[in-house]
């Protein structure tokens, strides 16, 4: 039936009901998905240039005299004959566009799948072909609807992210592609993403991947193991070094924040970039104090709270900001 509606032969009543049917958000996924697919099997026009350009040149070679002054009609007889056309084939032209444009303009809704996880929230996925991920809050992933785990196991990441990735009996590559021009490629492994506008870090959990970036105009590329923590500023400059509890990095996934030797300035954009929350400290050397310790907290209250009561210090907020200083008692 769906697909009697894309050719335009549905019924009344058959329009109505996938009507009804596409006001639930699963289904309009599954609509997506039919459309592109009816899309490429039935092709409105598939025109032989090469086969009708042959053929044309052909019979101008052997009928180069045929058409001679008294069989062009007059010009305003071909005006009058050509005018019907001219309006179909303008129709046909502003709706080929019309189409075209809108097609265009949802290109990335037609050819992924968006998971997108909002401030102070996380999210487990399992993709199709069998890895896990955890997404961290205000974070979004995009995965092929068509081919993935087949001819592609690409996906593209903003925010940050853990992932367990399933070995294929094919050893198809795994992508991870982030912001900063970073790629991670990976088989079978463990690690964490974190990809935003101030820099990319790479922390390997498990297993061996291989990170490809650009440093200026170069293309270069970094072999991880494990423990491993790589960090990737915006022109592209790498730090490597290693970290004994790689496991730390994906602590948020549980709610858990771990804290060695964080700074409060590093602290602003972890409530900026998780919570949507601006922190204000005026004094300079209070910036530069250090935080140690883990924190178990489900939302940025909690975590605030326990932060500040551990380090003596007092905070107060109005509406989107906090402002924290030394505690005066």
């Amino acid at each position: 039936m769906i697909f009697d509606y894309f050719a335009g032969k549905s019924t009344p009543m058959q329009k109505r009901l996938i009507g009804e049917w596409l006001r639930k958000t699963d289904n309009q996924e599954k609509y997506y998905q039919w459309l592109v697919e009816w899309g490429n099997q039935s092709p409105q026009y598939i025109p032989e240039l090469s086969k009708n350009l042959d053929e044309y040149v052909r019979f101008m070679q052997q009928h180069p005299a045929e058409l001679n002054a008294e069989e062009i009609p007059e010009q305003e007889d071909f005006q009058k004959a050509s005018r019907p056309f001219w309006k179909i084939f303008l129709v046909a032209a502003t709706l080929l566009f019309s189409l075209g444009f809108l097609g265009w303009q949802n290109r990335d809704t037609l050819m992924y799948e968006t998971f997108q996880t909002s401030f102070n929230e996380t999210e487990n996925l399992k993709l199709s072909d069998g890895t896990q991920v955890v997404m961290n809050a205000n974070s979004q992933l995009r995965v092929p609807r068509f081919g993935f785990g087949i001819k592609t196991r690409e996906v593209l990441l903003s925010g940050e992210a853990n992932f367990s990735v399933t070995h294929t009996l094919d050893d198809q590559k795994f992508i991870v592609k982030a912001e900063n021009n970073l790629e991670v490629v990976v088989l079978g492994t463990e690690f964490t993403v974190y990809s935003r506008q101030r820099g990319s870090k790479v922390v390997l959990n498990k297993g061996k991947v291989q990170l490809r970036y650009k440093e200026g105009n170069n293309n270069k590329e970094v072999m991880m193991k494990p423990g491993d923590l790589v960090t990737l500023d915006p022109k592209g400059r790498t730090n490597v070094r290693k970290t004994a509890t790689p496991q730390n990095y994906a602590a948020w996934a549980a709610h858990r924040f771990v804290f060695e030797g964080t700074s409060l300035h590093e602290l602003t954009y972890l409530f900026e970039e998780n919570f949507g929350l601006k922190i204000k400290i005026e004094s300079e050397e209070l910036k530069q104090m250090t935080l140690y310790g883990t924190f178990q907290a489900e939302s940025a209250e909690e975590l605030l709270k326990a932060l500040t009561d551990a380090a003596d210090l007092t905070y107060t907020r109005a509406n989107d900001t906090i402002s924290i200083d030394y505690d005066q008692y």
